[in-house]
């Protein structure tokens, strides 16, 4: 984690914290346990019951995706309203630029709300089931931060599922913080196909975003995998990576490792690689199940490589 990056998460954190925060708000912070906090940690939501008081830690009810109560996200008022945010809240700012972009979340988001915590808990318990994805797959843990920057692009309104909380503060996936506000008025929630479906995906986005973030990282020089972010990724990187995952779709692939594969290939080497024959002959391989996509392009050194792409248009950006 860079310097500039935990400063830039730092002053949003501190932006949301003060100057758009009304005076009959509470101020808090969302956790998701599942991520994991080392014991003893200022932010262990044990130490923060500690130096907040028990009564500031208030339990998300996920008893559909994890049955230990100890396991559920936990909902912690850094402030009251009219009081102010003490040093817990530039920590978890921090703590939020490390993992950037890991594959889990612990500090998932900042919240905004003149209402109490058990009513803002319960509702977010509630829409994780509004928002539940297609059969045989369960409820949907909407809050986690790349999850919830999917679901403001495909979903329309996508403030209203904030119900209670007036803003919400989250990491988005690529190195900084966004602000999602609840509309006024907030309207009505149309959760189509498009939606479920794409946070059916969503672990895979994740884990694409990770994987892109570590070779964007061993790079040297200017490269197409380096951006001015924080993290090295572009903006819009979760929602370019949902993207690609439809294009590989498109050409017929269907096991996991070769849409990987594919999507990871046209972010690091080319974006048009699927209009050169020798690819194209490649991904016909795979959606034939004759030979995995990965096998396929390991028999191709850098020279091969820079043949393929010396055969191909320039590259003018990631979409």
């Amino acid at each position: 984690m860079s310097s500039q990056a935990a400063r830039g998460y730092q002053q949003s954190v501190d932006d949301f914290a003060h100057r758009h925060r009304h005076p009959d708000e509470a101020f808090y912070l969302l956790l998701a346990p599942f991520a994991g906090c080392q014991s003893g940690h200022p932010l262990d939501i044990a130490m923060l019951a500690k130096a907040l008081g028990s009564d500031a830690v208030t339990r998300i009810d996920s008893s559909g995706l994890v049955q230990a109560p100890e396991r559920w996200p936990a909902l912690v008022r850094l402030a009251r309203p009219g009081q102010a945010c003490g040093a817990l809240a530039a920590l978890s700012a921090t703590y939020a630029a490390r993992e950037a972009t890991a594959t889990w979340h612990y500090v998932c988001a900042w919240l905004l709300s003149d209402q109490p915590a058990e009513a803002i808990a319960r509702h977010i318990s509630q829409q994780c089931h509004v928002l539940h994805q297609p059969a045989p797959h369960g409820i949907t843990a909407w809050y986690e931060p790349v999850r919830l920057a999917l679901l403001r692009v495909t979903l329309n309104n996508a403030g209203a599922v904030l119900g209670p909380i007036r803003s919400w503060l989250h990491p988005d996936g690529c190195g900084s913080c966004t602000v999602l506000e609840r509309p006024s008025p907030a309207g009505e929630l149309r959760i189509t196909r498009e939606v479920r479906a794409t946070q059916n995906v969503a672990p895979q986005i994740i884990q694409l975003l990770s994987a892109w973030h570590r070779l964007a990282t061993a790079q040297t020089g200017a490269t197409r995998g380096q951006c001015p972010g924080s993290s090295g990724l572009p903006a819009n990187a979760p929602v370019h990576v949902m993207n690609l995952m439809i294009r590989a779709f498109k050409q017929g692939l269907r096991d996991r490792g070769d849409i990987q594969c594919m999507c990871l290939h046209l972010l690091m080497v080319h974006p048009l690689l699927l209009q050169h024959p020798t690819i194209q002959r490649d991904v016909a391989q795979a959606v034939a199940g004759q030979q995995r996509l990965a096998a396929c392009f390991a028999r191709y050194g850098d020279s091969a490589w820079a043949r393929i792409v010396a055969d191909l248009p320039q590259a003018g950006g990631y979409s």
